[in-house]
């Protein structure tokens, strides 16, 4: 892993071993359960889209994607990687040592909500955002149909992180025929009615550990910011272990939590004998109990910006694949419920 103090946390990553054994861990172009196989390759391509487009063209070539092209906005910038079974549509997130990150931060400012085309409300600068490259005869929509109109079998996939992933969102919406969705620390876009047109189709939602960006823009109704979590949620914890659901505690949780510490507390002062270096022992252990309780709280609770940066998302995919592939992983129904 990365030491968070010394890696730069903003991309692009030009050293990291992008698609590493793709050879023996092809993307499954039709699969369209959760796959860490397919995570751990649209992870990448989250992050590679950061990078030079004529980097990115190699790295993909290399891991079997022979043709590319690269569509760019004023802010807004797309890799779509294709070879006759699959086409990988990356969208970048906000690149903070462009020029353009002004543009691209005001953007994500535009948290105001507008009608989407396909229905339901969606953020005004993440819309406003994907039609920089969406139209026209040289825009994203004419050349996925292209692609379509060529191999109507090939399969359509398409990620991002961040703001990438919100553009990812959009477009998947529009295309109808694309066959899923994997994004990676992103904001949510849109209202129930447009989450519903996500619905029964493959969306795999990837958050980090204290990552907050997933957070935003915050579901407020009085404010008519109706933002709703998109698709099913896939978890990395901060240990790399993988959960399909937040580890936080409810309040009913955290009151118990703090119930059941009375009642421990209660049980040892009751068989406490009178002896001085008891009585010591036995406030010390319920002071411990209490500073444990206010840290599990504010561990829950806690931010970093740090579990944003996109390589944790590539690197604990990686090895969580890995560990799947040497049996250590094994994804069952009940790890699917966190029982």
């Amino acid at each position: 892993m990365p030491d968070p103090k010394t890696y730069p946390i903003v991309p692009p990553d030009m050293d990291y071993c992008y698609f590493d054994e793709a050879e023996t861990s092809p993307f499954e172009a039709h699969n369209q359960s959760f796959s860490l196989v397919n995570a751990s390759w649209l992870a990448d391509c989250a992050l590679l889209v950061y990078a030079h487009p004529g980097f990115a063209r190699l790295a993909f070539k290399l891991a079997g994607f022979e043709h590319f092209h690269f569509f760019k906005g004023t802010g807004t910038e797309c890799m779509a990687a294709w070879n006759e079974c699959c086409l990988l549509i990356s969208f970048r997130g906000t690149e903070l040592k462009s020029l353009s990150m002004l543009y691209e931060m005001s953007t994500n400012l535009q948290a105001i909500p507008s009608s989407f085309s396909q229905g339901g409300k969606v953020h005004t600068g993440f819309s406003k955002a994907l039609d920089e490259i969406w139209g026209g005869s040289e825009g994203l929509h004419r050349f996925i149909q292209q692609r379509i109109a060529e191999n109507p079998d090939r399969a359509i996939w398409m990620t991002g992180h961040s703001l990438g992933g919100a553009l990812a969102s959009l477009c998947f919406a529009k295309v109808k025929q694309a066959t899923g969705l994997y994004i990676f620390g992103a904001p949510r876009v849109g209202n129930q009615a447009f989450t519903d047109l996500h619905k029964g189709r493959p969306v795999w939602r990837v958050e980090h550990a204290k990552d907050p960006i997933p957070m935003l823009p915050p579901n407020l109704p009085a404010l008519h910011f109706c933002y709703h979590d998109l698709g099913e949620l896939i978890y990395i914890q901060a240990d790399q272990q993988l959960r399909f659901q937040r580890p936080e505690k409810t309040a009913e949780e955290y009151k118990q939590l703090i119930w059941d510490t009375i009642k421990t507390q209660e049980s040892r002062r009751k068989a406490l004998s009178m002896k001085l270096p008891d009585i010591n022992q036995h406030v010390r252990e319920s002071v411990q109990q209490w500073l444990d309780n206010i840290k599990q709280l504010q561990g829950d609770k806690a931010i970093s910006i740090r579990d944003h940066m996109p390589i944790f998302y590539c690197v604990k995919l990686w090895n969580l694949r890995a560990a799947q592939t040497e049996g250590v992983v094994d994804l069952t129904e009940n790890e699917r419920l966190g029982q």
